[in-house]
């Protein structure tokens, strides 16, 4: 698998750099490519012609796949996004009440105080970007439950 793989590297690099955005989308592209090559048994029997469109369709796949898979995701987010923006309340009383959040709090100041998206905070938390979704909406109902005791 070495040899295939040293024989067809100039190009499935080229290709993959072609296609992606950034060359860490590139190397994935052509691990995902040689992971399921594993999986192809006779490839090496195959002519070079063969085995580089094979490469190039599985390349080219996986980058549509991981785009729609992304674009589901964002549109997902987008719309199952909870709404908080506390009216009236100055940085400091904000401080304090996120305060009372203890582990969400966190997630909270990072989505709406600083921008990030779902799947940033995901990366950064190693959880997972539903598992942020669930924490924000649950946070949010806390914060929400807070302000109207006070």
């Amino acid at each position: 698998m070495q040899e295939l793989y040293v024989s067809l590297e100039t190009d499935l690099k080229r290709f993959a750099r072609s296609i992606a955005r950034h060359h860490q989308e590139a190397d994935d592209l052509i691990g995902h490519a040689l992971e399921k090559s594993l999986s192809q048994k006779d490839i090496q029997t195959w002519p070079h012609h063969k085995q580089k469109a094979w490469f190039y369709r599985v390349m080219k796949n996986t980058l549509i796949d991981d785009r729609r898979k992304h674009q589901r995701e964002q549109e997902w987010e987008d719309s199952h996004e909870p709404i908080f923006s506390p009216v009236g309340l100055t940085s400091i009383e904000m401080v304090d009440l996120l305060g009372k959040l203890s582990l969400q709090s966190d997630i909270v100041f990072k989505r709406y105080w600083i921008g990030l998206s779902n799947k940033e905070i995901a990366e950064q938390t190693g959880l997972t970007a539903p598992t942020i979704r669930y924490h924000l909406a649950q946070a949010i109902k806390r914060l929400r439950q807070h302000l109207e005791e006070e």
